[in-house]
């Protein structure tokens, strides 16, 4: 569409205006000690006006007559407080309003489920927005409910989320810590309180308030270095409050699991200046015979407010980790088709012609079943308990991350966001790896050497290769933005719009030192320190440690692997959104991106918009929901006729419905979205020296989400996801084919707990989670075929004593001690059966 009439469309809704003699009411709800109360009812008694506050505790009702009223704010059916208030014709009136008990008193039955049940997608929009005004789907998973399941990693927390399955545990890289696939894309957790922040290891929870996982192409409003075509991960953090208190917890766990930490808040002056501090120190060893992760965290933050309209929160992030693998080893697979190729090339090298290499390898296995005997992971030999690691091998890592915001209203209709983020990592150590190995390379190299005649002997795969490279550099970036978000309303017409500038800067200069080992004694491979027995029963098991490797690397041929990135990007955008009526919604969103790869010397603009269609039959109660959305991917280089590449990008179209019902007692959302990524660069089938820019890959499904508080205390939390991913266009190996790292095509998550609220047992809460993910592939190729990763069914459990003083947790991990493997062309073994107990002090 061409950007001017992308930019009428946008500001068309601006240019509505239509004057009325309806009055307006809006204002904030807090409690006692100016903490906001979310998700309470603010309603004009026996009247249709009404509404929910948002996660600020703000309220906006409007278009309503003129006339004396009584405003009443009531939760789950209880009645908080009533207030008289008069509404002149055309007028607009604020009131704040206060509910008696302070936010400590309320966190039970208010503020705990509050947090479960507020969906609220502000960070989505970058502006105030509840759910039901969002044509999107935002998942938000409360720290009430890690609390609960005392989930202390972002993949515990993750399970929480409809549709979302992990392929990586994190490697101390420069990729954004564990890989998830959304919506059949990878992504990453890149995201912190709305601004670019990469990580290279498993996240910390001890400073996070929430997790919101934004579903769908989100490049419009955060950009293409950060947002996946599936979705983005977004770590909104702690901030510091004006009333002092905290917790010092300390856990431990099967496979010599411990943890402590400490959440502490302070007030230097009352609401004006708070500080919070956030710190903890974990480890974790592999189930297996090696294999260990240790990290810290130290998250201080300020916040100074001198008045109601000026913030300013600054914090930091301080994190240190080291160790090999918390889980399972990394076992990748040599495909048959690359060792083919190789052997083809050598013995072609050897003189033989083409004729005779085809007669030869006419003979070699094509498939993985036929090489490796099976194609399912759970039927190759691996020991589910032999790491093949050893635990003076590890890599470590140093970031360093600054944040700052600040907030200034500038008026009634306007405010002002200014935001700044600084990380620096640092890596360093060495990250061991291994390789699976068919029988009939041996075999074949074996044969060479002592016959002259090929034989390729039976399928099986009895060795194992352990690989070790050196990654040692160092990742940078910088982000600032600057943003004007406006709330107007002339008649019945009520227009809220941000608009931003963003410059970011990446820079990482990493290099992976590797040298060269012989693979069965022939053939040089990078990074190979050996080859061992599949059993673990090898007189060399215990030849992978420290100072043999650093021997390898001193003695061995070397080798090196730089990735050295500096880019930097120049943004603007603008969203707006209408609410043409209580019941229409209309939003539009345009983003100008110039992105400059500097050691390339390149650069590229591209224009990403989006649209949004809200129909809410029933006010805050049921809403009917459309969106188109972009994001998109810089690639560089040109094909054959010297034609440059062009931006990569995604596009989707989606239609929903979300729900509020039973004074808020049961929320969710049912979607259906089809997603379309093309301009994905490919080989040239008619000259294979060149690339062509015209792959496609298409992503459709069907993602639900119930979120339901039958009675105070009791809460489920039920998801599923439905993804058909397939490549469209694209190398002839794998066209048709559902792409390895689209992960399984069924996932279901669900989790229940029931905590009493009175009684002798008040406070004792007990709960069940269940995660399953259909199979998916490790590998998904012509002439390979599949290596099929199976289906899964992970049960936890968890029961808790939560006091005002104390809190008691035990908490039981995969109960029936399940098997299961993840992967991305490899095959990762994830933890076995854990139990976890915690004993927290509050203050």
């Amino acid at each position: 569409m061409p950007v001017k009439q992308i930019l009428v469309i946008l500001f068309l809704n601006i240019s509505v205006i239509s004057f009325g003699q309806n009055a307006s009411l809006y204002g904030r709800v807090t409690t006692e000690d100016n903490q906001p109360v979310s998700l309470i009812s603010v309603t004009l008694l026996n009247t249709r006006w009404g509404t929910l506050t948002n996660e600020n505790g703000e309220y906006r009702i409007q278009n309503i007559k003129p006339g004396n009223y009584t405003l009443q704010l009531s939760f789950t059916g209880d009645i908080r407080k009533t207030q008289p208030v008069t509404l002149d014709a055309g007028s607009s009136v604020q009131l704040d309003l206060t509910v008696t008990e302070a936010s400590k008193q309320l966190e039970e039955v208010v503020i705990e489920t509050s947090k479960i049940m507020n969906r609220a997608a502000s960070t989505a929009n970058k502006m105030p927005l509840n759910t039901m005004e969002t044509p999107q789907v935002v998942h938000s998973i409360s720290n009430v409910i890690l609390r609960k399941q005392n989930a202390m990693t972002l993949e515990d927390a993750m399970k929480n989320a409809p549709g979302i399955s992990k392929l990586w545990d994190a490697t101390s890289r420069p990729d954004g810590g564990s890989i998830f696939v959304s919506r059949g894309f990878q992504t990453t957790t890149k995201v912190r309180n709305g601004l670019p922040n990469i990580v290279n290891t498993n996240v910390e929870m001890a400073n996070l308030e929430r997790i919101e996982v934004i579903k769908g192409p989100s490049a419009t409003m955060f950009g293409s270095i950060v947002s996946s075509y599936g979705g983005l991960i977004n770590r909104v953090t702690k901030r510091p409050n004006f009333h002092n208190g905290g917790y010092a917890d300390v856990s431990y766990g099967s496979y010599n699991f411990y943890r402590a930490s400490a959440d502490a808040n302070f007030v230097i002056q009352q609401d004006k200046i708070a500080a919070r501090i956030n710190v903890a120190g974990q480890n974790q060893d592999s189930w297996q015979d090696a294999g260990f992760q240790r990290s810290y965290i130290i998250a201080p933050s300020l916040l100074f407010k001198p008045n109601n309209k000026f913030s300013l929160n600054i914090d930091a992030e301080i994190v240190g980790s080291k160790g090999n693998s918390n889980g399972g080893n990394f076992m990748f697979v040599l495909a048959p088709g690359t060792i083919n190729g190789a052997i083809s090339s050598l013995l072609l090298q050897q003189g033989l012609n083409e004729q005779q290499v085809g007669a030869i390898m006419s003979q070699a296995p094509q498939t993985f079943k036929q090489a490796y005997g099976t194609d399912k992971v759970d039927e190759l030999k691996t020991s589910y308990n032999r790491s093949f690691l050893s635990n003076d091998i590890y890599p470590t890592t140093q970031s360093n991350a600054f944040f700052a915001e600040a907030s200034y209203k500038i008026s009634r209709h306007w405010t002002s966001q200014t935001a700044i983020t600084y990380s620096n990592s640092h890596n360093k150590g060495y990250s061991p790896y291994q390789y699976l190995l068919p029988n009939y390379l041996g075999h074949f190299i074996n044969s060479m050497m002592t016959t002259g005649v090929p034989d390729f002997g039976t399928p099986g795969h009895d060795s194992i290769g352990r690989m070790v490279w050196n990654p040692v550099g160092t990742t940078n970036t910088f982000d600032v933005q600057q943003n004007f978000i406006s709330d107007y309303q002339i008649g019945k017409v009520r227009n809220r719009a941000i608009i931003g500038v963003d410059y970011a800067y990446y820079k990482s200069y990493v290099t992976y030192n590797r040298f060269y080992g012989t693979l069965f004694g022939v053939v040089p491979y990078p990074d190979l320190f050996d080859v061992v027995d599949i059993y673990g029963a090898s007189a060399k098991m215990q030849d992978l440690n420290k100072p043999n490797v650093l021997d390898a690397f001193q003695n061995r041929p070397p080798g090196t692997l730089p990735y050295n990135h500096k880019s930097s990007v120049f943004s603007g955008f603008i969203n707006n959104v209408t609410n043409i009526t209580d019941y229409l919604i209309v939003s539009a969103g345009i983003r100008m991106d110039n992105f400059r790869n500097i050691l390339l010397k390149e650069d590229q603009t591209k224009w990403s918009p989006k649209f949004g269609l809200i129909l809410m039959p029933v006010k805050d109660r049921f809403t009917v929901f459309a969106n188109y959305q972009n994001s998109f991917t810089n690639k560089f280089g040109a094909d054959k006729n010297n034609k440059p590449f062009v931006p990569e990008e995604a596009n989707q179209k989606e239609i929903g419905i979300k729900y509020n019902l039973f004074n808020n007692k049961l929320t969710g959302s049912i979607s259906y979205y089809d997603i379309l990524a093309k301009n994905i660069i490919r080989g040239d089938i008619s000259d294979p020296m060149f690339n062509v820019q015209d792959g496609e890959q298409k992503s459709k499904g069907v993602e639900l989400e119930i979120v339901a508080n039958p009675v105070i205390g009791w809460t489920l939390l039920l998801g599923y996801g439905y993804n058909d991913s397939k490549y469209l266009k694209a190398d002839a190996d794998v066209e048709g084919l559902r792409p390895v790292g689209s992960g399984p095509a069924n996932m279901l998550n669900f989790w229940t707990n029931y905590t009493f609220t009175t009684t002798a047992l008040k406070g004792l809460g007990a709960g069940l989670s269940i995660n399953y993910a259909g199979k998916s592939y490790a590998f998904n190729q012509r002439p390979d075929g599949v290596l099929i990763l199976p289906a899964y069914t992970i049960a936890g459990a968890h029961i808790t004593y939560d006091t005002k003083r104390y809190r008691l947790g035990v908490k039981i991990n995969n109960i029936t001690n399940e098997k299961y493997w993840m992967g991305w062309s490899n095959y990762i073994p994830q933890m076995k059966r854990q139990l976890i107990g915690t004993v927290a002090i509050k203050f």
